[in-house]
């Protein structure tokens, strides 16, 4: 091979990483997408599996909110329990959904607030 086309082949080696490179950091993914896909993998017993994507993350956002209420682990998820009776989203007080969301909801929608999700843990010693 001579030098013009060992030069091309490079050039079209680092412009072709480069570009996945861009096109990759610029896939978006929709608010709460990761969100809802989490919670679809651990609803198990498919207590949500009725309500839509956009039910989920509209419950996630008000968890989100109503982490300034959360004064320990079991007021946390009296919290959330009322918030889902509210959205008309029936669950058992015992159900293993409700601390799921508490945490992927902090985790995925409000990473501001994890400080409060850790606060819960740490302050129960």
């Amino acid at each position: 091979m001579n030098n013009k086309t060992i030069i091309g082949v490079t050039i079209f080696f680092i412009i072709s990483i480069i570009s996945y490179i861009t096109f990759s950091s610029l896939s978006f993914n929709n608010f709460g997408e990761s969100f809802v896909e989490q919670i679809r993998i651990a609803d198990s017993e498919n207590t949500l599996e009725n309500y839509s994507d956009d039910t989920l993350i509209q419950v996630g956002k008000e968890i989100c909110t109503s982490s300034n209420r959360w004064v320990d682990e079991q007021t946390s998820l009296n919290v959330i329990f009322n918030l889902l009776n509210d959205n008309e989203i029936k669950v058992d007080i015992n159900n293993r959904i409700i601390p799921i969301l508490r945490f992927q909801s902090t985790y995925e929608l409000c990473p501001e607030n994890i400080s409060v999700l850790e606060d819960l843990f740490t302050n129960a010693k």
